[in-house]
């Protein structure tokens, strides 16, 4: 039951992360739209992956991981199509300086938004699972 406590307060906390990093995510301003998207990440998370990650486990490693990678970004579309109210529109990067390295400004449509998304999300709940591991 801890297991499953903390991996729902993982996808919360991802999702919120996520949303702060792309403010082009929208669910809306009802909170069943937010448990719904929560709930639904944290199934991907311990339902779907799993299992698709032992089915393709040898494409897998031959991919280094980006099967994995492309089935996350599949299951996001399918949260935007299925999910209602939870939207991810085109997103304007304006561009940074972190310790005199200069990040140029980028335009993302919403598709390569969706798949920033994605990979945020999943970078984030890999730090999040090692850190509260």
């Amino acid at each position: 039951m801890r297991h499953y406590l903390k991996s729902l307060v993982i996808a919360a906390a991802t999702f919120y992360i996520a949303q702060l990093v792309i403010p082009t995510i929208d669910v809306g301003t009802s909170i069943k739209n937010y448990a719904l998207v929560i709930g639904a990440i944290f199934l991907i998370v311990q339902i779907i992956n799993p299992i698709f990650s032992l089915v393709l486990l040898p494409i897998n490693h031959l991919t280094f991981g980006l099967v994995m990678f492309a089935l996350n970004v599949a299951l996001f579309f399918a949260l935007i199509h299925f999910l209602p109210g939870f939207t991810v529109g085109a997103f304007d990067f304006a561009g940074a300086t972190v310790d005199g390295v200069i990040l140029p400004p980028v335009s993302f449509n919403q598709t390569s938004t969706v798949i920033l998304a994605a990979l945020t999300i999943a970078l984030i709940q890999k730090i999040l699972h090692i850190i509260f591991e």
